[in-house]
């Protein structure tokens, strides 16, 4: 469960690293869908 857990982690920041070298626009359209599917999580980390 340990390595699933640090797995997930690893892919969530690659998609992260991925999406921010791709420049503003495309962090904004992944920030915009992220609070779509989790209000509450975009809530938490002040994307709001």
């Amino acid at each position: 469960e340990l390595f699933l857990r640090d797995t997930n982690k690893d892919k969530a920041r690659l998609v992260i690293d991925t999406v921010r070298k791709k420049g503003e626009a495309a962090s904004s359209d992944m920030i915009e869908v992220l609070c779509e599917l989790d209000p509450s999580l975009c809530e938490h980390l002040g994307l709001e």
